[in-house]
């Protein structure tokens, strides 16, 4: 069935302070990449691309000022408003038990009575995965023709001391905070047969990933499933990078895969990706809802199943003290709604295998992140070819079709290692179309921001409309030499790399 839109975005704000930070600031300090390499003002352009990013003062909490400007510069109902999302993964506070949305939500929740507030878990493609859910929403009648939805994405990874002092992640990373409004254009009825496992309810103990993994196999068995939301009440950063779903998710793919498990499949990069690809082909985030009520989680389970693009979802509620409570959600026969514009369509997909390359590691007094580089990147740039090609194709369109790609900054080398492996490899001059296709059919702020973590997704297409990018050259390759013209661009694809390990994309087409 075809319809005019169903998803619009129809506003941006910003936390448009900070100080910059040159690279200057990392010399002399001791510190050497892998290899040996001291780290220098060149070496690190050299390395990541980063020339200077922005810190936010300690005393400041980003959010807010996004949603504020978001607010002040936009001619909102607020009370159509239904949904507050907090696209986040430390935020401005490791320490903070969240959810991290109440700090911004906590100065209009007045005015806005008829709202529900969450934070959205799913590594750096966090805005991408809570775009997914509020389109999601709005397929299937939770939302209806006129309600909003912010998305608030805030990381002071600064002032949250997120890293080690000496550990080399602090040098990819900036501060930033977006907040984007969505407006749900349409009113859709779910047309199906939908069914949901009476829900299994369990005592918390603290092997809660073995339990929930264990639940969902005894409920479902070998049966496929094509994604596991999980309302997380725990409140601790280790629990949510990555997303608790992505390690219950490899935990239930190795029971039912036990045989592969045991021969160790899942520890070597190329075979897991390849099995995860060949029989998982599936999702998992983590939620934390501000009002701890777990029918929102298992509404959002049911939707996705209810838009036609999946047929079976685990719902998770986990609390210290309320326990764990589980259902399995099935979906049959549902339509499956395309519109023409606005969000057209999305996937997510996460390879729970790999949930070690992105987590946050606690320690007797504190706790930091983690990454393994090498991991990161095989997975950003290796995963790419499936997943692009997977959504692409079965809108009818091919990489050439996209006029605008957002593509997650994690690392500029990350990028034409990624093109490289999506566009065609047959082609005769594939680097030449790699280097064509950064130069006009993508933006970058890498150079300027740093890795904004999962902010980069609403900054990015913010920094295009307001006139803040430059052209300039990153490692060699021309980057945002077509501005004017990629501002009129009418297919736009984002996509996002990250914890979990987690890509999340989506299509938009943009109103003429």
């Amino acid at each position: 069935m075809e319809l005019k839109s169903v998803l619009e975005i129809v506003g941006y704000g910003a936390w448009n302070g900070g100080i910059p930070v040159d690279n200057s600031i990392y010399e002399k300090k001791g510190l050497s990449f892998k290899g040996g390499i001291p780290v220098t003002r060149q070496t690190i352009e050299d390395r990541i691309g980063v020339r200077s990013r922005m810190t936010a003062p300690p005393n400041l909490r980003i959010g807010r000022i996004a949603l504020q400007n978001l607010l002040e510069g936009t001619d909102l109902d607020l009370s159509r408003i239904r949904l507050f999302i907090g696209a986040t993964n430390v935020g401005d506070d490791k320490k903070d038990p969240g959810p991290l949305i109440q700090h911004p939500y906590g100065t209009v929740k007045r005015t806005c009575p008829q709202a529900r507030a969450f934070d959205l878990y799913a590594g750096c493609p966090g805005f991408n995965v809570a775009v997914e859910l509020v389109f999601m929403l709005s397929l299937t009648g939770f939302l209806r023709t006129g309600d909003i939805s912010i998305i608030v994405g805030a990381e002071n990874i600064h002032r949250a001391q997120a890293f080690r002092p000496d550990d080399t992640a602090n040098i990819i990373f900036g501060d930033d905070s977006l907040a984007t409004a969505l407006q749900t254009r349409a009113d859709l009825h779910p047309c199906g047969n939908y069914s949901c496992s009476e829900p299994a309810t369990y005592p918390f103990t603290d092997d809660f990933v073995a339990r929930i993994a264990d639940v969902i196999f005894r409920l479902n068995g070998r049966d496929k499933i094509d994604g596991i939301i999980i309302d997380n009440q725990i409140g601790r950063i280790a629990c949510r990078i990555p997303a608790t779903a992505a390690r219950v998710q490899s935990a239930l793919v190795e029971k039912m895969y036990p045989d592969e498990a045991a021969a160790g499949h899942f520890r070597q990069f190329k075979e897991a990706l390849s099995f995860y690809d060949r029989n998982i082909n599936a999702f998992a985030f983590d939620l934390m809802t501000l009002d701890q009520e777990p029918d929102l989680v298992e509404r959002i389970a049911r939707a996705y199943v209810e838009s036609g693009r999946y047929r079976t979802v685990a719902s998770v509620f986990l609390d210290r003290r309320r326990g764990i409570r589980v259902k399995i959600h099935h979906g049959s026969g549902h339509a499956v709604y395309r519109p023409e514009t606005g969000i057209v369509d999305t996937l997510t997909r996460t390879h729970g295998c790999f949930g070690s390359y992105i987590q946050a590691v606690e320690t007797a007094r504190d706790v930091f992140g983690e990454m393994d580089g090498k991991g990161v990147f095989l997975y950003a740039t290796r995963g790419a070819c499936k997943h692009l090609t997977e959504l692409l194709q079965r809108n009818d369109l091919t990489v050439n079709d996209i006029e605008l790609l957002i593509e997650h900054q994690a690392n500029f080398a990350m990028i034409p290692m990624t093109l490289q492996n999506v566009i065609d490899p047959a082609g005769p001059d594939r680097e030449r179309a790699v280097r064509d296709f950064i130069a006009n059919k993508m933006i970058t702020n890498i150079h300027t921001r740093g890795n904004c973590s999962v902010v980069c997704m609403q900054r990015l297409p913010y920094d295009l409309l307001r006139g803040a990018l430059k052209a300039d050259a990153i490692h060699g390759y021309d980057v945002n030499r077509n501005l004017e013209k990629l501002k009129q661009a009418h297919l736009i694809v984002n996509d996002s790399v990250g914890a979990g390990m987690t890509r999340s994309t989506f299509i938009r087409r943009a109103t003429q």
